[in-house]
């Protein structure tokens, strides 16, 4: 009787399978390999090569196209640390809630700028944080320093609002609108502090 094979196998692959699970009964396999099929090209599949640099340009959020705004970034950066300073500066001498509005408002600074930075860093490669650098606010009369903080906030609210209408990045965007919206925030909170006073 003559074998039918499974269609794509080879005999001589087939044969010497069978032989190894079956080697008592090699010529009682009621299978067959197909020779025609067995021949049937695969159908082809192309892949191609795009060059590291076009794939770079077709990244919209965060990236490369996104470098014009690598020194405002470090702009903002720069002020975001220095606010997170006085706040801390102005915390240690404002006693009550109003220190401790004014030391979790410096933590909210320091998270920003942290935030920008890490945007900064997925846009260039770099990492940029300056670390010690300005140096610690003037020393003057609290309220003063507050409402410096407070005018501070609202123009840094205006920047940011400016800075998301003019960039095409949708992520670098809502990263504007919402330090825009934070620093309102912030003003607000600083006005609390001097209304406690």
């Amino acid at each position: 009787m003559e074998q039918e094979l499974l269609p794509g196998c080879d005999r001589e692959v087939f044969e010497r399978v069978w032989k190894r699970v079956m080697p008592n009964e090699r010529g009682d396999c009621p299978f067959e390999v197909v020779e025609a099929a067995a021949q049937r090209p695969l159908p082809a599949v192309v892949v191609h090569d795009t060059p590291a640099a076009e794939e770079e340009e077709t990244v919209t959020c965060l990236g490369p196209a996104s470098a014009v705004h690598g020194p405002q970034l470090q702009q903002y950066i720069d002020q975001e640390l220095a606010a997170h300073r006085c706040c801390q500066a102005l915390a240690r001498r404002v006693p009550g809630a109003g220190g401790r509005m004014l030391s979790n408002l410096a933590a909210e600074k320091r998270r920003r700028a942290k935030r920008l930075s890490t945007a900064y860093f997925l846009i260039s490669g770099v990492r940029y944080w300056p670390a010690g650098r300005g140096s610690a606010p003037a020393l003057q009369p609290v309220q003063a320093a507050l409402r410096e903080q407070f005018q501070a906030q609202q123009r840094g609210a205006a920047c940011y609002r400016a800075a998301a209408a003019g960039t095409a990045d949708p992520c670098l965007e809502a990263l504007f609108h919402e330090s825009a919206d934070e620093a309102e925030a912030h003003a607000w909170i600083i006005r609390s502090v001097l209304e406690q006073m």
